[in-house]
């Protein structure tokens, strides 16, 4: 069952469309907030799953939504607390794209789908390997964001100091909340590219398949 779903989930284009709704892509403009934020998308992601899969017998189907927003929500909240306790700092660079996690698209779509129809163990894995998936993506996206829009890298949570790579920012678009969407459209349309010319290449010769 875990590996089925995964391989549903694993769609490139798909995990690209999903990130683009998700509101904590608009802090990735550095590479230090990219891992924050996918930091704390993997902890909570992965203990919203374990708590949903543990009292999946025991919530109403009509309430089901209600209270994975409220699981969400108290996951949310424990790894707000923690990280604002040990990085004040980075908590006030994320403002409140960290307490939005809660209600992110990628959370309640793997909650609903795999976490309430599955075992603890396999829930809480699904969730860890959700979240890396995205936090991966999260981490390139600000790499590249942090590069080319700003033309430094390794700057902090506010965007001082790091290292200057480039006399000026090669794309400053990059740098502004707009500039992630823009990227994650290229990905898409670059991972649909190559799906379709390989579609079209088996098709061509099916033999070779």
């Amino acid at each position: 069952m875990l590996l089925k779903t995964k391989l549903k989930s694993s769609d490139k284009v798909s995990m690209l469309q999903m990130l683009a709704l998700c509101p904590a892509l608009a802090v990735t403009t550095t590479l230090s907030r990219s891992l924050a934020i996918a930091g704390a998308l993997l902890i909570s992601l992965t203990l919203s799953a374990l708590l949903v899969s543990v009292l999946r017998k025991m919530i109403p189907v009509k309430l089901r939504m209600p209270v994975y927003l409220l699981i969400a929500s108290f996951s949310v909240s424990i790894v707000y607390l923690v990280m604002r306790a040990i990085f004040p700092a980075v908590v006030t660079a994320l403002g409140i794209y960290l307490p939005v996690l809660a209600v992110s698209c990628v959370m309640i779509m793997r909650l609903e789908t795999f976490s309430a129809l599955n075992m603890p163990g396999p829930a809480a894995l699904d969730g860890l390997i959700t979240g890396v998936e995205f936090g991966t993506v999260m981490l390139v996206c600000g790499l590249v964001r942090e590069l080319f829009g700003t033309g430094r890298l390794l700057a902090d949570s506010f965007g001082r100091g790091g290292w200057q790579i480039f006399p000026a920012a090669p794309v400053s678009f990059l740098a502004h909340p707009a500039g992630a969407l823009l990227l994650i459209a290229a990905w898409a349309a670059a991972f649909q590219y190559i799906q379709i010319r390989s579609e079209k290449k088996a098709a061509e010769n099916p033999e070779a398949v």
